[in-house]
């Protein structure tokens, strides 16, 4: 009798996963609705070495609503833009962030709320609903260097392996330099992720260069000119960014700044995802949850599967 007791074990174990493997739907679900109603305070902290940066504005868009799938689905202002928010990783949510500032910036789009960081530096914006929200910021400048914060996309409330956590609090990164002496140059690059329809890209490319967020320039990309561009003398006191002018039909666009470059990229739907690199902690950039229990449902079969093979392994056979 005592040598059925482990089956019994691993039965109810494997009846675990295979619920959970079987419908993953209903856990993505528990997901959105335990969300639902709920509202959150977001925190941002602006600073270096402990040393807060004072009375700087930050901006808070609301970009997407979180579907009763556990997913986000872009919203409001954002509805209509060609980007794509899934199979992305760190770097992908990072040249989204970028993407859509550029986007708001050029649009003249409102935020949600606006806020400036107190001596401490920290901005807090409290009572904010469910859903992705694309977080800028004002530069700072201080004994001749200046603090540019990064956009960043943060996703409200958060979630980690404790549970829910109604009050978030993010720390921006920022590229600080110091103030520049004269002219500067960008350059950008174009780059396509259609493989095997190659055939079906446009023959060239209108990109805007904005400045502080209004429209400086427009270039045309195309396979003369190698599909990058470079410009010369621009001030170096003002903000530089790139938005796509049309993107084509069937394509979506992500632009990810690199010290002075601009890598602007086209993915063409169903071109396979490369394997996405999931960053650690809160779910902070879109990420989802639900295939936790599966996976640690899974992990305890196969724990629980290896103790009773050594256990079978270390007693004297049966007749």
């Amino acid at each position: 009798m005592k040598a059925n007791r482990p089956w019994r074990r691993i039965t109810a174990l494997l009846f675990s996963f295979l619920l959970y493997a079987a419908c993953p739907t209903v856990t993505a679900l528990a997901y959105g609705e335990a969300a639902a109603g709920r509202t959150a305070s977001l925190t941002v902290y602006f600073g270096k070495n402990g040393d807060g940066f004072p009375e700087v504005g930050f901006r808070v868009y609301r970009v997407a609503d979180l579907s009763e799938a556990g997913g986000y689905t872009l919203s409001g202002d954002f509805r209509e833009y060609p980007v794509s928010l899934e199979n992305l990783d760190s770097s992908g949510w990072r040249a989204l962030a970028q993407t859509l500032d550029a986007y708001a910036a050029r649009d003249g789009l409102q935020p949600l709320r606006t806020e400036k960081t107190g001596q401490d530096g920290r901005a807090v914006f409290p009572g904010l609903s469910v859903g992705l929200y694309l977080v800028t910021g004002e530069r700072f400048a201080d004994e001749g260097t200046t603090a540019a914060p990064e956009p960043l996309l943060v996703g409200l409330p958060g979630l980690s392996q404790e549970g829910w956590n109604d009050d978030v609090e993010i720390s921006c990164k920022f590229d600080s330099e110091d103030a520049p002496s004269g002219p500067v140059k960008r350059k950008l690059l174009k780059v396509w992720k259609d493989d095997g329809r190659e055939g079906e890209r446009p023959e060239e490319i209108a990109v805007q260069l904005l400045k502080n967020g209004m429209v400086a320039d427009t270039v045309t990309l195309s396979r003369e000119n190698n599909w990058e561009y470079t410009w010369e003398n621009l001030d170096g006191g003002s903000t530089w960014q790139v938005a796509e002018l049309e993107t084509p039909e069937g394509y979506t666009v992500s632009v990810a700044q690199e010290g002075t470059a601009f890598v602007m990229t086209n993915t063409r739907s169903g071109t396979p995802p490369s394997e996405p690199d999931i960053p650690p902690g809160l779910p902070q950039t879109g990420m989802l949850w639900w295939p936790v229990p599966p996976l640690v449902c899974g992990g305890l079969l196969l724990v629980a599967a290896g103790l009773f093979v050594r256990r079978r392994q270390g007693e004297p056979n049966e007749k």
